[in-house]
């Protein structure tokens, strides 16, 4: 059995969510094309193969990798695909519910030579009872947009192929990244700056079942500002300005203009942790202006950035 694609999926403690996920792969129709499964278990309490049914058809070869990064998802990301043997490898999340045709839909993009990389949506706002922050998140990145080729600050794992010998070619996922947040920013810029070609199709969905609320996001964030974020700026030219990361430079850094110091003096003002707090508690209650949930998800990061938390 010689698989076409490698589905690679870390997971810790995956436990109900995960469930769904083996679920929803279990019936997978591939129209007979073989594929694998590599499960990296970063080091759950009980072993994934004690705790979940892996029982999948014949034309799925299911491995499952146990790794002890210590939370450091880069590590995890590429002991998967190190080992797999398909052309094509997935990088998924446990807590992803795939429509049946969805690795069928891959394989026939890289076969049709769509674009080195296949990137399609990660719904969150999937159920009857979405909240208008899911609703929110469901635009970010490249969000509702038509199909196309995509700038690599947009490049996020969940729902996204590519060949393996280009993970073999550029490493994969830096390990330095050791916190949450911007890995895939980071491998993103890698892969442009190789001449890759990224291509976005939103007609390609899978289903997040992760139900992380404001106040958790905006603690991700302000985590990955002080870390992934940080450390991409400083290693990746090209990610000058990265989510306003030049607005919270010191205030008369070059370039030193009225416009570029006013800008910068509104910026720390609105990133006062007691004005933070107050838009959060504000968009937890009421849900609205949306624009605001942008303020929460761009705020936290330069608040991590410049070294600050809200809390």
């Amino acid at each position: 059995m010689n698989p076409e694609i490698s589905l690679q999926i870390p997971v810790k403690n995956g436990g109900d969510d995960f469930r769904e996920c083996l679920s929803s792969l279990r019936k997978q129709d591939t129209g007979g094309i073989p594929w694998e499964l590599i499960i990296i278990d970063d080091g759950s309490s009980i072993p994934v193969e004690d705790d979940f049914d892996l029982n999948f058809p014949e034309e799925v070869r299911v491995e499952i990798i146990h790794t002890k990064s210590s939370g450091n998802r880069p590590i995890a990301r590429n002991a998967g695909w190190q080992r797999a043997t398909a052309p094509v490898s997935f990088l998924s999340d446990g807590d992803i519910r795939f429509p049946e045709d969805i690795l069928l839909k891959h394989i026939e993009k890289h076969r049709r030579n769509a674009g080195d990389v296949i990137m399609g949506a990660r719904v969150n706002s999937w159920m009857k009872d979405a909240s208008p922050w899911q609703r929110w998140f469901d635009t970010r990145g490249m969000g509702a947009r038509p199909a196309r080729f995509f700038p690599p600050k947009y490049f996020v794992t969940g729902n996204v192929s590519l060949p393996t010998s280009l993970l073999r070619e550029t490493g994969g996922f830096d390990p330095a990244i050791d916190h949450y947040g911007g890995e895939d920013t980071e491998f993103g810029f890698r892969l442009a700056g190789k001449g890759v070609s990224l291509y976005w199709d939103p007609g390609l969905k899978v289903y997040h079942l992760d139900t992380v609320t404001v106040r958790e996001h905006s603690r991700k964030m302000v985590e990955y500002g002080g870390s992934g974020l940080k450390y991409t700026l400083k290693k990746i030219p090209e990610a000058e300005g990265l989510l306003g990361s030049s607005w919270v430079k010191p205030v008369f850094s070059k370039p030193v203009n009225p416009v570029t110091l006013s800008v910068r003096v509104l910026v720390r003002l609105t990133l006062l942790p007691p004005v933070y707090r107050c838009v959060l508690r504000w968009m937890e209650k009421f849900g609205k202006p949306s624009f605001l949930f942008t303020y929460l998800s761009v705020g936290g990061c330069l608040l991590g950035l410049s070294g600050r938390n809200f809390e």
